[in-house]
């Protein structure tokens, strides 16, 4: 039985695939800023009270208002913090695959470019001083307390010009203010990340509206400056500068700290 071959079916042209979509920038959800925030919270929280347990099973008495409760305070925020470090590296490497300096967009200025963000962060400390002046800003303060004597100071400067601006400029910065301009916009997302971190001080301020304003305006800096250059290590030089400045200043104010009473009259 004889049998034609049937011819073959004309290739058919390929169709149009649908553009991939771009991976989503950032990687993490404004519910993994939450959980950060969360693991700070938390982490002071045991911290302080794992410390305090150990001073009461060696006998050791911390009055609540004392230099020493302040050094436990400050301990355990800076355990806390270095929790939150490993948090943050453990969400973008382990949990999203990306390396983490590249997703948080941590780029370290070339040449001398990480001075001028520095000597930028003391200059604007000054003006801050300057335009303070104007404003009603109350003559005690909650954070005064971290200022009680000597050593003090000394730890509360060493605190607030290494993890303290890391730590912020890394959550705000970093991790806060690109999920907020992603869903929001860039200029709600300036704003919201400059408010956010001026709240985040208002308890060592005393919710007192003249301070908080001046920190929102910081905060705005520091947020425009990241926007502009799309990297998180130019805030966090100026953060440095900054707080180097006002340390600097109360440095020379109180004669290297030993008459701390004087920052009443300032």
């Amino acid at each position: 039985m004889s049998t034609t071959d049937s011819p073959l079916p004309e290739a058919q042209p390929p169709l149009d695939m649908p553009p991939a979509r771009p991976p989503r920038d950032p990687v993490w959800s404004g519910w993994d800023v939450v959980m950060i925030l969360v693991v700070a919270i938390l982490g002071i929280f045991i911290f302080g009270t794992l410390i305090g347990v150990a001073l009461m099973a060696t006998h050791h008495r911390v009055p609540a208002a004392s230099p020493a409760m302040l050094r436990v305070m400050l301990l355990a925020q800076l355990l806390s913090y270095m929790v939150v470090l490993l948090f943050m590296r453990e969400l973008v490497v382990r949990h999203y695959h990306r390396r983490f300096a590249e997703a948080v967009r941590w780029h370290w200025p070339h040449e001398h470019r990480w001075l001028a963000y520095l000597l930028g962060g003391m200059a604007l400390a000054v003006v801050v001083q300057l335009i303070s002046v104007l404003l009603p800003i109350p003559k005690t303060l909650p954070i005064d307390r971290y200022f009680q004597n000597r050593s003090a100071a000394y730890i509360m400067s060493l605190f607030g010009v290494s993890m303290a601006p890391l730590v912020e400029e890394l959550f705000f910065r970093g991790f806060l203010y690109p999920v907020l301009a992603r869903r929001l916009g860039i200029a709600v997302g300036v704003v919201l990340t400059a408010f956010g971190f001026a709240l985040v001080h208002a308890s060592q301020l005393g919710s007192a509206w003249a301070p908080l304003l001046i920190l929102f305006m910081v905060g705005l800096v520091f947020t425009v400056v990241r926007v502009v250059t799309r990297n998180v290590a130019p805030g966090f030089l100026m953060h440095v500068g900054y707080n180097f400045m006002l340390f600097a200043m109360l440095y020379i104010a109180t004669d290297h700290f030993r008459h701390m009473e004087r920052m009443l009259q300032q």
